[in-house]
């Protein structure tokens, strides 16, 4: 086992498949019918319960704080033990929790109520994700920096897109704001764009968020437009 902070290569598709077997291999038949099914229909318990065991690895989160953060800010009572929390990458990134019935309206309208905001459509909701992301609450990594990632510059969301990278979605980047905001009383984006490639309005254009004349405000650009300041975020989720 490696000691605690060492970054460790995630297991591959076929080591995943061949420990699961391992593991049925020693359940054998003798598994409690009552206990299985309980756990057929609260997976969140069995991945809590696993973590307790220490098979089940979480990454160092707090998730109490994302709750009051919530609660606060959108006066919704969460209950984050089962949350879907990937490996976390080895350089200096911040997570994002996401949960269900959270529509990107409602994001909005918790950003206006913070600070200024403007926004290209009155109804963000017609914004969907051309990302796969998990159906229940689930947190996202993203680098720990000011303006959006410099690798991306000048990369279209067809180019990413087209290479499968990985990258935010609105919904991901106004949170991302609000919660920044929480903590530093600051803004991101205050020289560039953060182009949500992982999303997509109703027309097939890009939104995109920044910080300028002291308001948060979310664009749209073209799928190909490409620029030095339109910079997508990676995203581990």
């Amino acid at each position: 086992m490696s000691n605690r902070g060492t970054v460790q290569k995630p297991l591959s598709d076929g080591e995943i498949l061949e420990f699961g077997a391992a593991v049925m291999q020693q359940l054998g038949r003798g598994i409690d019918p009552e206990k299985a099914r309980y756990y057929i229909g609260n997976k969140s318990q069995l991945g809590k319960d696993l973590r307790k065991l220490g098979i089940h690895q979480m990454p160092e989160f707090d998730s109490a704080e994302w709750e009051r953060f919530y609660t606060k800010r959108f006066s919704h009572s969460v209950d984050l033990s089962g949350m879907h929390v990937p490996p976390k990458p080895g350089y200096s990134c911040r997570g994002i929790v996401i949960i269900p019935g959270v529509t990107n309206n409602i994001v909005f309208d918790a950003c206006t109520k913070a600070f200024k905001s403007w926004r290209y459509t009155d109804d963000l909701n017609t914004v969907t994700d051309v990302v796969k992301r998990p159906d229940g609450p689930y947190v996202v990594w993203v680098r720990d920096v000011v303006e959006a990632d410099e690798e991306m510059k000048d990369k279209s969301a067809e180019d990413i897109e087209k290479t499968g990278i990985n990258t935010m979605t609105l919904k991901e980047r106004m949170v991302l704001e609000l919660k920044y905001f929480d903590e530093t009383g600051k803004h991101l984006d205050i020289e560039n764009w953060t182009l949500c490639s992982g999303s997509r309005g109703s027309g097939g254009g890009v939104p995109g968020a920044l910080w300028r004349g002291g308001e948060f405000g979310v664009g749209w650009c073209f799928p190909d437009d490409r620029d030095s300041y339109l910079r997508a975020r990676v995203a581990v989720s």
